[in-house]
């Protein structure tokens, strides 16, 4: 796998077509639903993944492959592209329209209604945790990553994601009895 990436990113270096589409497809789910549960609005995360897919692409000439997963490179840009659009935002909205639930239409209106709001309850628990919980309990319990992936992906040890998370679902508890 990581002979792989290796030589996908040296090919993607080199513009080759199928090496970017691969390293996009690959990638373009995972990104997309950690932009998705920060942001809460479809169309700001489709835009927002749209715009990571873009940097990488840019500063792909500059990456250096060194046993680090592309993936953590991605999330990274993707974080940042998360803050610059909080920045940007004058207040926080949550339009969670998200399309599984949609689907469970079939279930009946009652089902339909319960799980969205539950969908929307926890996604304005996760806004009110700092932004490392927010990116531990995503890339944890969204994305299921180790707690060693989502160590290299913030930079930080295995134990610090571990008291990150900690305190996170502490907080999530809290919040969510209120």
């Amino acid at each position: 796998m990581h002979n792989d990436e290796s030589s996908l990113i040296e090919r993607a270096k080199r513009y080759d077509r199928k090496a970017i589409s691969e390293l996009y497809k690959r990638h373009v789910q995972s990104i997309y639903r950690y932009i998705y549960y920060r942001v809460g609005d479809v169309n700001v995360a489709e835009d927002l993944t749209a715009d990571v897919f873009l940097k990488a692409l840019e500063g792909l000439e500059s990456f250096t492959y060194r046993g680090i997963p592309f993936s953590a490179w991605l999330y990274r840009i993707a974080h940042a592209r998360v803050m610059d659009h909080f920045r940007q935002q004058a207040r926080r909205e949550f339009l969670p329209l998200d399309e599984r639930l949609a689907a469970a239409e079939e279930e009946g209106p009652q089902v339909t209604i319960e799980a969205r709001l539950e969908h929307e309850e926890l996604q304005a628990a996760i806004a009110q945790l700092t932004t490392d919980q927010q990116q531990v309990i995503i890339l944890k319990f969204v994305e299921g990553l180790s707690n060693a992936e989502v160590a290299r992906i913030l930079g930080k040890s295995e134990g610090a994601v571990k008291s990150l998370q900690h305190r996170a679902l502490n907080s999530l508890q809290r919040i969510m009895r209120r």
